[in-house]
């Protein structure tokens, strides 16, 4: 005959083919084959009474026929439950969830589209202790030892479960609900998506200046394409400097600004295009901003890694193709707003007075020494200490995401 076992610890539903003259104890030891039974834990229900494990009456003597169905159930004694203080302490958490689950719609849809009978007693908030207690104990504490499900001292979580529904406590309850979600999303991410805790290298281009070859930084996030001194110098392109246009950038430092070059040819590939440069006192070579991005209609493509721009089509640069500290110089300097300066609009006259120039998203990222204890933790979580953590906040310009990066390198 057949018969259905409705295990309710794991929430799995199995079919078994066996003889009717089966004995109880020969069908206990097959179920701990196949679900996982244990008698010190479990018990087998049948016809809302329990079975005993070790029997030798038949299933048909049982009453067991053709189509049945045994459930396997969590023994009350191995929940957790006890007497006392830790006893009110564990039904004030298991009410307090159950009040999380009825308040929360969307979790409320879930269930009923998954677990019905565990849906069907959310708002019976005995029937959910009894029934659904047992469970929700033994998943939080599988081992069953006495720590809590927040993993805070045990004296707090005393105090805390004592009046769950006083204010200060209803907050910090509330705020270690939120710490176990931020928890698990961790972990999917670091089992799903490990890739977001690794760096992102820059978007580099190699192309020509006056025959010398560039690795030129590609960021759509600057306003103006920006040379430095030093490669002016080595192109030749030093004398065309127009220093009426010269001035200051201001961000975490402050950067001097020698002044324009208006049209130099660059060569990407096969095509030569012009562009303009502002030329900073910098240690990034070139900086390929958003006025030449747009001006020749150009193309991020990051799903076949190239920049298209003017006609010409060309690979971003592998990891492996850049200097070990190529990315670190330039988060280094975007954070110091170097490659977001504005070009001064100058007079008539080669009298006129030097203009100051400020970008408005350098202004923004004005230098912060001090940063959310929340982001700190969060960093530190991660197996830094604090003062590795202060760092890269610094270096990044207090965010968070890039910190991280910037401690995984």
């Amino acid at each position: 005959m057949r018969i259905t076992i409705n295990n309710e610890v794991t929430d799995d539903f199995l079919t078994l083919d066996v003889s009717a003259d089966m004995e109880l104890k020969d069908l206990t030891a097959l179920l701990q084959l196949d679900c996982g039974f244990d008698s010190e834990i479990h018990e087998i229900w049948f016809a809302n009474r329990v079975l005993d494990p070790k029997g030798s009456n038949s299933l048909e003597q049982t009453g067991l026929v053709n189509d049945e169905l045994v459930a396997i159930k969590t023994k009350k004694r191995a929940s957790g439950l006890v007497s006392g203080g830790e006893n009110s302490a564990q039904y004030a958490m298991i009410e307090h969830f159950r009040q999380q689950v009825a308040q929360n719609p969307v979790v409320r849809s879930q269930l009923a589209s998954t677990n019905p009978e565990f849906a069907s007693i959310v708002d019976d908030p005995v029937a959910f202790r009894e029934r659904a207690g047992p469970n929700i104990l033994q998943s939080l504490n599988p081992q069953g030892s006495p720590q809590n499900p927040f993993g805070i001292p045990q004296q707090e979580y005393n105090q805390l479960m004592q009046n769950p529904d006083y204010p200060a406590n209803q907050e910090r309850i509330n705020e270690l609900i939120s710490q176990q979600e931020i928890d698990e999303q961790m972990r999917n991410a670091l089992e799903f998506t490990p890739e977001v805790f690794t760096p992102v290298h820059m978007l580099y281009i190699n192309l020509e200046i006056n025959g010398t070859p560039v690795k030129a930084f590609v960021d759509s996030g600057a306003q103006t394409t920006i040379i430095s001194t030093r490669l002016a110098q080595k192109t030749g392109l030093f004398r065309l400097i127009d220093k009426r246009f010269h001035g200051e950038a201001h961000g975490v430092g402050v950067q001097k600004i020698l002044g324009k070059i208006h049209v130099a040819q660059v060569k990407i590939e096969t095509q030569f295009i012009p562009c303009s440069f502002t030329v900073i006192d910098t240690h990034v070579d070139m900086l390929l901003g958003l006025d030449m991005l747009k001006r020749h209609q150009s193309c991020i493509d990051l799903k076949d890694n190239v920049l298209r721009i003017a006609g010409a089509e060309t690979r971003f640069l592998s990891e492996a193709e850049l200097p070990k500290d190529f990315d670190a110089k330039t988060l280094s300097a975007t954070a110091a707003g170097e490659t977001s300066v504005q070009t001064p609009v100058q007079g008539s006259g080669s009298a006129a007075a030097p203009p100051k120039v400020n970008s408005a998203p350098a202004a923004a990222a004005a230098p912060q020494r001090q940063y959310p204890e929340s982001s700190v933790k969060q960093l530190m979580d991660l197996g830094f200490s604090r003062a590795e953590v202060l760092q890269a906040l610094h270096q990044a310009n207090g965010n968070a995401e890039i910190a991280a990066a910037l401690l995984f390198q």
